[in-house]
Formats: structure tokens, sequence, C-alpha cells
């Protein structure tokens, strides 16, 4: 194959042109053969070793391409399939173009060799943590090594070995566009920088922490940063939001050929293009949706639905569903979300004499809130058994209600996502019966297997869905049978809609008045709706149904009205300490980063690589500790806002300073004006100051509910969430009761 080498721009901005593509992913640990005597790293220590291994693997040798099925590496390839894939009116410009171009050569105003779209228009290079650096086409057998587990010594160590620097400074040369698609590890392997040319452009697909990083040298250079509210922007797992993004950037160029010139050229084209392109399902609580989105089922991979505005209005339009007289309720998951009621914010102690399991308290309680913000729990059994105490302290309370001290509604699981990886679920029937009876569960849902990822395949799937629909054929026979005064649910898993419909069906026909759609917490809401638009035609006046996982509140006129019941989430309650930004939610919708002061004296790590790297811990403890001042000060009206800001940030830029102590000045300049902005748009609103809610009212807590920093604010601010979601929810329901009276006259 023949690499071109762009020495100069390129030559008229009329020239129709296809730069040459290189896209380096990594290996996956999800892989087409999976035996048991995979090869492991010592194989790759011994030439000899790794021949005779490999020999005896030969049956499950396929080229690297094809071998590696993780999310991010299919949608790559989706992507590069795209790319390779001359449409009837790109090969018409491509034609043009090659006129063009011999023309301009024949004038010497041309000196670069032109490349076309097709199989040569893009190569695909992969990091495998065994193999080094290689080709897609290159045949590999199954191996058990990922930098991923290493730690940075050994990442490097080993990355050394296997030659990935120098290989990747020699892969580069004669490619004009280079996407870069890796994690943390994987990413310091390539040790960048490595000589580069100003004709390249470099496209990094990176995380906030791999940044500092990334080294283009003289190439232009894009980085594109990800996180998990990126995952949620896009509707697609992290674990392969790159190679989405991949492959939607080569969708886009299958409809304008023109555009890989643009982005060769502009690589800050690609975040235009990426910041333009709609929210998969971003409603109000009215109907607002005008973009179309493609839905893929694995079922159907040929198959595509597009949604509209006028799609989701259709929806609406159904029969409403039969249960609609039902009352909807909001479930929140039980993960010992606590904190000391009486923490001492300004002198950073815990309440004295505190013991966190048997004092500390739920958000439910009467120090937070008078009234729950939520209508029940969800307690998964594969939480209660994670500490062996807990059990235990439940029944020694009198049950799971008086544990809880809660007084509404609790629902027990059985946790499927802490067994997903086993064959069977570690449970049986009777035993999970008895252990809802005996703590007091007011309803308990049946044993089952989820069928999600690489447990969606045929063959697994099929299995799962048969083991989940005996289990809950057994669990109500023996329910009914042995007389336990809880409310069974039943569990539907599926792959598809249709499947999804026929567990609902069974379950009906099984005598379930209240039914439970699993494993769909990550699936996009379309998605989802085509679930419940098959699913809700089965449904009786007496079906309650429940969505595990899902609970976005924008889309509740949809979910309603095909028949949902109830759901629980705690994504409002976590996202006050895993969001990267959005912190601090209100009732407008509008959500605000918390101002993050970490501890000293508890030395995180990047503390300490600041207290080796020369920083005294006086001048630290005081640079906190003025911070501190600042936003407390600025909450009661004593400084102004930028005295404040300026007190925070003088505090907040030194956080830069990464885990491996290299501080890339580029990076550290656009957190600071990112951070800049963040912070200064939170202190000219004051949102704590206008908020109702028990926690920012109390004069104790409420600026220190905008700080991000240690459990005791963080979660108080996850309650804080907690009580914008339901109030938002109730504001829906409210307005649904009004609605529904108004027909009614």
């Amino acid at each position: 194959m023949t690499k071109s080498t762009l020495t100069k721009p390129l030559v008229s901005t009329s020239t129709i042109s296809c730069p040459r593509i290189l896209i380096i992913t990594s290996c996956t640990g999800k892989k087409l053969h999976n035996p048991t005597n995979q090869l492991t790293i010592e194989d790759f220590k011994d030439t000899e070793r790794l021949r005779e291994r490999t020999q005896s693997l030969s049956e499950f040798s396929c080229p690297s391409g094809e071998m590696y099925t993780g999310l991010q590496h299919l949608r790559l390839m989706e992507g590069v399939d795209i790319l390779r894939s001359l449409p009837p009116f790109a090969k018409r410009l491509e034609e043009k173009a090659d006129a063009l171009y011999e023309t301009l050569r024949e004038r010497g105003l041309a000196t670069a060799t032109l490349s076309h779209f097709g199989k040569e228009a893009v190569d695909v290079k992969i990091i495998s943590a065994g193999y080094g650096l290689i080709p897609e086409d290159k045949a590999i057998v199954p191996y058990s090594v990922t930098f991923n587990w290493m730690k940075n010594d050994e990442v490097y160590s080993w990355g050394n070995y296997l030659r990935i620097h120098e290989d990747f400074q020699q892969e580069i040369v004669g490619y004009d566009l280079i996407f870069v698609l890796l994690g943390d590890k994987y990413l310091r392997t390539l040790r960048l920088p490595v000589e580069t040319h100003s004709h390249q452009s470099f496209i990094f697909f990176a995380s906030n922490k791999s940044i500092n990083y990334i080294d283009s040298g003289n190439a232009k250079l894009l980085t594109l940063t990800l996180s998990n509210k990126s995952a949620s922007r896009f509707s697609c797992a992290l674990v392969g939001l790159k190679g989405h993004l991949l492959k939607l950037i080569a969708t886009e160029v299958s409809r304008d050929p023109h555009l890989l010139e643009s982005i060769y050229n502009n690589p800050e084209t690609l975040e235009e293009l990426l910041n333009k392109q709609p929210n998969p399902l971003e409603l109000p609580l009215g109907i607002s949706f005008s973009t179309e989105i493609t839905l893929n089922f694995q079922n159907k991979s040929h198959r595509k639905s597009k949604y509209t505005e006028e799609d989701l209005c259709s929806i609406l339009k159904l029969p409403v569903a039969v249960n609609q007289h039902l009352k909807m309720q909001y479930f929140i998951p039980e993960w010992d979300d606590k904190v000391d009621a009486e923490y001492d914010f300004l002198q950073d102690k815990f309440s004295p004499n505190r013991k966190a399991y048997k004092d500390d308290i739920y958000a439910h309680e009467e120090k937070i809130y008078e009234k729950p913000n939520y209508d029940g729990i969800l307690v998964s059994k594969i939480v209660v058994d994670k500490r062996k105490s807990k059990r235990n302290d439940i029944e020694a309370a009198g049950g799971i209600q008086k544990y809880l001290k809660f007084s509404g509604e609790i629902m027990g699981d059985c946790g499927a996502f802490g067994y997903i990886k086993q064959p069977e679920p570690p449970y049986n029937t009777i035993e999970i019966l008895d252990y809802y009876q005996r703590l007091g569960f007011h309803y308990g849902v049946s044993i089952d297997h989820l069928i999600v990822g690489p447990f969606a395949q045929p063959g697994i799937r099929e299995e799962r869905y048969d083991l989940t629909l005996r289990n809950a054929e057994e669990f109500i026979s023996k329910h009914q049978k042995f007389g336990y005064t809880f409310t069974p649910i039943g569990v539907a898993q599926g792959w598809s809609p249709e499947t999804y419909a026929e567990a609902v069906k069974k379950l009906v026909e099984m005598g379930y008045d209240y039914i439970a759609i699993g494993g769909v917490a990550r699936t996009p809401t379309i998605e989802i709706l085509e679930i419940l638009k098959e699913v809700y035609q089965h449904l009786t006046p007496k079906t309650r149904l429940h969505l595990f996982g899902v609970g976005r509140i924008d889309a509740l006129p949809y979910f309603r009205h095909l028949g949902v019941t109830s759901f629980d989430s705690a994504s409002p309650l976590r996202k006050a300490w895993f969001d990267a930004v959005e912190n601090y939610h209100t009732l407008s919708g509008k959500a605000y980063a918390a101002v993050r002061i970490p501890f000293v004296d508890k030395q995180s790590q990047r503390i300490k690589h600041l207290l080796s790297s020369g920083y005294e811990r006086e001048t630290l403890k005081q640079l906190e500790q003025e911070a501190l001042k600042a936003i407390r000060e600025y909450d009661k009206g004593n400084i102004s806002l930028d005295e404040s800001l300026k007190k925070l940030l003088a505090y907040d830029e030194l956080l830069e300073l990464p885990r491996d102590g290299i501080v890339n000045p580029t990076a550290k300049a656009r957190r600071l004006r990112q951070h800049t902005q963040l912070y200064r748009e939170l202190l000219e609103v004051k949102p704590w100051q206008e908020c109702e809610c028990k926690i920012c009212q109390n004069p104790d807590w409420k600026v220190e509910t905008i700080i991000f920093r240690g459990n005791d604010r963080n979660r108080r601010r996850g309650f804080h969430n907690t009580y914008v979601f339901y109030k938002r929810f109730q504001q829906f329901l409210n307005a649904e009761n009004c609605n529904i009276d108004s027909t009614k006259e």
C-alpha cells in the first residue's frame, strides 16, 4: 500500500481530496474466542514459548481486527467500514478530483499523491498489551494481558519491551490525519512526544486525566476530552464512546466528502461538528424534539428506525395504557448513603463518639428532610451481603423498614449486576422468598439474569432469557403455595422489543400484577420507548410496570403514556460527586459546578504529589483555608465576587498537578479557564440562596453544600439534587392530573 506524504498545505481550496487516515486504537478484553488456556504475559516474554503456545491455540487464530469484540472496537470498525465504502456520490467527486489533480500536477502545482475513499483511505493499528502495535490484518490468538490492570511503572516497562513508542513513531510517517482512541494506560505507552510534521493533524479522544500525556509535537492538534457526561450526551456507554464518535464522524463524512479535508486543515471543525450533534433525547416536560435518531437493535441489525418530532408526538396519540389510573412512583436505590447529622463544617470534624453505621442518618430522616424525596427505596441483596454485619443489623432492628427508618414502601431485588459474570445466579427461589419475607419487604423481585453486552450474544441470551422466566414462574408459584405476604414482582429481560414483550406477556399469564423491565439502565431512551410500545399491549388494568435504573425525567410523558408506573434511579444523588461539572441541580433544570476545595490533611494523590514536588504543607493549608473562608465570606456578602474567585482559584490552580507530577502548561491553562468560568457562573447566581430545601436553608450547611469536599458535603448536595428531582417529578404528576381533570370536564 502506497502512503502519501503531504509536504505542504493542500494546493487549492477547490481541490477535492481525501487525506490519508490512520486510526490508533487499543485491544479489548472481550474477544471473539475465549479459550481457558489463553496466552499470558509470561508467554510473550519468551520467543520459543510464544511460538509453541501460539501453535497450540492455532484453531482460534484470526486477524486482530476480527478478534476484538469490545464495544469501542466494534463501533470503530463500523465507522471504518463506512469510510471504506465509497457511495456513488463520493465516487463521482473522486473521479473529478483525480482529473483536477492530474491537471495541477502537470502544471507543477501539486506534489502530493492524492488518496481516495475506499480500502486505502484509512488504516487501523491496534495497541495490543501482548503483541505491541499491530495492524488489523495481523493474525493473533487469544491472550489475557491488559495495560489497564498494571501499575504505572509496569505500563512504561512493558510498553518499552513491546517497543510501542518506536513503532508508533514509524507508523505515523506518511499519514496526514491521525485519530488516537486510547485510554489512560494505553496512551502512556506511546511516551509522547514523537517526531511529527506541520502538515499532519492529530485528533485525540481522551479522558480529562489523560490530557497531560498528549503532545502532538509540530502537528496540528485537537483533543476531545470525554467523560460520563459525554457518554450521556451521545447515549452511549463510556467504554464504547470513542468508537461511537468515530463512527458518527464517518457517517457525516459519507454525507459530505469535503468534511475530511476540512477536519484535516482545521481540526476544530470536528469539535464544532460534534457540538452541533443533537442529543438523542433531550425533552423538557413538554415536547420539543426535531432531530433524527437511528435505532439499531441487536437482533435486527439491518432494520433502522428514525425518530422525529412527529414520531414522538405519535406516541402520545396512541391509546393511553390501560393501567393509567395507577399512580406513578419513584424509588431510590439504597447504597448506605448517609451523613453525620452533627458534622462540624467549620472545624471539619465528625460529631463526638460517632459510629458511622449506627449513628449516621439517611436523607429521609427528620434531621435532614421532614418528608422523604422519594416514594420508596430499592434494596439489592447483593448490597446487603456486601457488608457481613448488615443483614444481622437489619434483623436486629426488626426488619428492613425499621433499619432504614423509612415509613414508605421498600422493594427488594437480587442485584443482578453483582453476579452478571456468573453462569447462573448464586441464589435459589426459596432462599430469596424467605429473605424477602423475613426482612419485611413490601415487594420482592424474582431472580433474573442480565442480558447485556457480551451476555446478549446469541446462545447466551436465550439461556438467560429462559432462566429468568423459569425463575419467575417458580417464584410466583411458591409465593402463592406457601402464603408469603409481600407483593411478588416478575422480571422481564430481553434483547429486542419483541423478546421483552413476549416475556411480559408470559409474566402476565403467570399471574403477576407487578412486572419490572430489567437490563435497560444504559439503553438509549428511544430504544426503551420501542420496547415499551411493544410491552404495553400486554398490560392489564391492574398491571404495574417498573423500569430498573431509568430515572429520565424528560422522558416521563412517554414512559407514563406507555404504562410505566414506577422507576428507580440514584443518578441525581450520585451526580453530586461523580459528574465532572454538573454537581448542584436546580428546579429550572440548570446545573452548576461545585467548587473543589480538597483536604490537605487527608492527602489525596494530587496533594501528595504537591508535597513531594516541593510545596510546603503550611502553604497548601493556608491556601485551602483561605479558599474556604472566601466562599463563606462571599455567601455573607462581606467580600466581592472577584475577590472570592481569586482566592478559590489560587488553590484550585495547583490541583492541576497530575498524578505523575508532570504539568502540561496547555492543559493547566485550559482547566483554569474552565473552572474560572464555571465558578464565576455559580457565584454570580448563588443558587443555594434561592433553594427552599431544608439543606440549603440550614444556616450551618447552606454554602457548604456547594463545596466539593468530603462525604458530608458531597452527599448533602446529593440529597439536595434528589429533592430537586423529586420536586420536578411531582410537578409532572400534578400537570398530568390537571390535564386528566380538564379532559373529564
